[in-house]
């Protein structure tokens, strides 16, 4: 005999599940009515089912989209796991034998380090058990995307203090190449380069969210020592970057991942800073900090095989640095 709340769960539609899934991962309504080709009513219809099933409010609306409740978020996973079944059955149905593809792994990445680990992840020997991965820069807002299931993670410059994802700290650089045109007067000097030689020369870097976006680390200590620094000026992609070198006479940093990077082309030139200098530089603004950032395991649409791979192959990458 089924239980009370067996009968009601098992009273629910199919397709009011699927709204659930839908409306989870994309936190719109309307958004949730086009991709399934239904009415609004409709979808609001089957929340409503879906609310006096559950007995939760199961969506609160915010300012960014439906935000799931605590009980939508361990309800996702399950459902999830019916979804798969339920397309498994219309395989079987359709005389079709079952994908044996994993689902796309979509993580937002500080753009620092974004084409250095696309190449990573492609020469990994283990690439076919990662399956495919989407990278797309990280930005303000991709936390919320995170926690509303549009990425599956983040490796970010920033951490985060939410409850409901994971953060986890991951490595830092510990190398910084300099990086001008090879007829650039900044290699004249045959002693080492120091910070205050750099700062007679126009200076850009790469702002990056949740390390330089505010002020970059050598504007910091030049302004704590006391050194005028010639200019500056802040760019926001590595296009933007080489063409300041290539065109502006810029001196800029660059992380020892991206350093080959930067030598492929034919006109340019990087030399590493010497530990003290590098020293000198994060006195006042440490160094890049990378995390990972995630949901709770229970929610996770990726297994923890592929989790460590990817976890093995940005520690590799920034141990590399």
């Amino acid at each position: 005999m089924l239980s009370k709340s067996l009968k009601k769960i098992s009273d629910l539609d199919v397709f009011s599940l699927i709204v659930f899934k839908v409306l989870y991962e994309n936190g719109y309504a309307n958004n949730t009515a086009n991709e399934l080709q239904v009415s609004a009513p409709k979808v609001s219809r089957c929340l409503a089912s879906l609310r006096a099933t559950f007995d939760d409010e199961l969506f609160y609306r915010r300012q960014q989209g439906l935000k799931p409740t605590p009980l939508a978020e361990m309800l996702y996973k399950p459902i999830c796991d019916v979804y798969q079944t339920i397309s498994q059955l219309e395989q079987v149905a359709q005389y079709e034998p079952a994908s044996d593809t994993v689902p796309v792994i979509n993580i937002a990445v500080a753009k620092n380090i974004m084409t250095s680990l696309a190449i990573a992840i492609e020469q990994h020997p283990k690439n076919d058990v990662l399956g495919k991965i989407r990278l797309q820069q990280w930005v303000h807002n991709s936390q919320e995307w995170i926690h509303n299931g549009e990425v599956d993670f983040g490796i970010a410059l920033e951490s985060c203090q939410s409850s409901e994802l994971s953060c986890e700290y991951i490595g830092t650089h510990t190398k910084l190449y300099l990086a001008a045109k090879k007829d650039h007067p900044i290699w004249d000097n045959d002693t080492t380069i120091t910070l205050e030689a750099i700062a007679n020369h126009p200076f850009t870097y790469l702002e990056s969210k949740g390390f330089n976006d505010r002020v970059d680390p050598l504007e910091m200590y030049c302004k704590n020592a006391r050194v005028d620094l010639l200019e500056v000026d802040k760019v926001n992609n590595r296009e933007e970057l080489i063409s300041h070198l290539l065109t502006m006479g810029s001196v800029a940093f660059t992380p020892a991942l991206d350093a080959q990077f930067y030598t492929n082309i034919p006109t340019l030139r990087t030399e590493i800073l010497a530990e003290e200098q590098f020293s000198k530089l994060h006195q006042g603004l440490t160094a890049p900090q990378y995390y990972i950032i995630e949901k709770q395991e229970k929610n996770r649409r990726y297994n923890e095989e592929r989790r460590q791979i990817l976890f093995e192959i940005v520690t590799n990458l920034l141990q590399s640095s």
